[in-house]
């Protein structure tokens, strides 16, 4: 049974042409084969990023450190837990008179 379905097109919002794939997805294989503990989605984050930004702010984020040190977005602001869950080591609930300082 023959159905006519549209193949898919992979979106393409940097216009990138079939060489600028080809040099896409071999610097991405690099970036995770160099970079084991980074993402392989934000390898391709920051390829599109850099490959797509002006050359000269490129350098500025390199020369000035600017997107070194900790993200001003991932700043852990503190808080209180209202619930807590406590498991045993399979998994169970632990019962309030097991629980023991050590």
């Amino acid at each position: 049974m023959e159905t006519d379905l549209p193949k898919y097109i992979a979106p393409n919002p940097y216009n990138y042409t079939k060489t600028d794939f080809a040099k896409r997805k071999r610097d991405i294989k690099a970036m995770i084969r160099d970079y084991p503990s980074v993402s392989p989605m934000w390898c391709e984050w920051l390829y599109d990023i850099i490959e797509n930004m002006p050359k000269e702010e490129v350098e500025k984020i390199i020369n000035e450190g600017l997107w070194e040190g900790p993200s001003k977005f991932a700043v852990a602001q503190g808080g209180v837990l209202n619930s807590v869950e406590v498991f045993n080591e399979d998994f169970t609930p632990f019962k309030e008179n097991e629980i023991t300082a050590e």
